[in-house]
């Protein structure tokens, strides 16, 4: 009996191999030639943009459309000169992780990791200089609840 049970599991077993090998082979192949980029890719600044939990937060306040005009040309000019110390702690940080990471490397990375953070707060200033006092007010309470918040969602050990 345990001999007959091993050879239906490996009969099934061979069966579905059979049948995904089949299926497989009946997809049409798809080279990376025929494959056309997407038309409207969304740049740099724009992924950015939509990841940042900061937009998140204002999109919150009811912005008129010229802050929102505003507010992306604060990200886009951010973006645009913060780009060279991105890219330049992104190699820092490869390095790091290799175990390449020189002792001036590790200086420099802290150098250019203050740098983006004083270019963060700078334009966090500006974002908050296009509010209204409303939207001003609305926003600590949004920053003070999320604080608060911020706990409970971490892992209880």
């Amino acid at each position: 009996m345990f001999l007959r049970t091993k050879l239906t599991v490996a009969g099934l077993m061979l069966g579905l191999a059979t049948c995904g090998a089949v299926a497989l082979g009946q997809q049409p192949r798809i080279s990376p030639d025929t494959v056309a980029p997407p038309a409207n890719r969304p740049s740099p600044v724009q992924n950015a943009m939509r990841r940042s939990p900061m937009l998140r937060v204002l999109r919150q306040l009811n912005l008129t459309d010229a802050q929102k005009q505003q507010m992306r040309t604060i990200f886009r000019t951010s973006f645009q000169n913060t780009k060279a110390q991105r890219q330049e702690l992104r190699q820092l940080t490869r390095q790091w992780r290799e175990g390449t990471l020189t002792a001036e490397g590790l200086v420099r990375a802290n150098e250019t990791h203050k740098q983006l953070n004083e270019a963060r707060k700078s334009m966090r200033t500006q974002l908050a200089g296009i509010l209204t006092p409303e939207q001003k007010t609305k926003l600590e309470e949004i920053i003070k609840t999320r604080k608060a918040n911020h706990g409970l969602f971490q892992r209880q050990d």
